[in-house]
C-alpha cells in the first residue's frame, strides 16, 4: 500500500469534496484537470532540460544538484505519478 500523503490528478478530480469546491466556484472539471495535467507536463520538460545538463560540469555547481536531488529521495514519489499538493 502506498505511504503518499497527495493526491494523484485522476484522484484530485474525482474527490467529492474537490468537486463539490469546484461546482460551487463554478470551475470546469475537464478544465481543471487539463491545467493540472499541462502543469506535469511542463515540469516533466523542465526536469528533462535540467537533467540534460546535470553531468556537464564540476565543482560546487554540480555539488548542489546533487544536494537538491539527494534530498528529495526523501519525498520520493512513485515513477509517473502526477501528485496534487495543497
Amino acid at each position: 500500500m502506498s505511504q503518499r500523503n497527495d493526491l494523484t490528478i485522476d484522484e484530485a478530480v474525482q474527490d467529492p469534496m474537490i468537486r463539490m469546491l469546484m461546482k460551487a466556484d463554478r470551475v470546469d472539471p475537464r478544465a481543471f484537470e487539463a491545467m493540472l495535467r499541462s502543469l506535469v507536463a511542463a515540469q516533466g520538460e523542465r526536469r528533462k532540460a535540467q537533467s540534460s545538463h546535470f553531468l556537464e560540469d564540476s565543482g560546487s555547481a554540480r555539488r548542489q544538484r546533487l544536494s537538491r536531488a539527494a534530498k528529495g529521495f526523501g519525498n520520493a514519489k512513485a515513477f509517473s505519478e502526477a501528485c496534487v499538493s495543497w
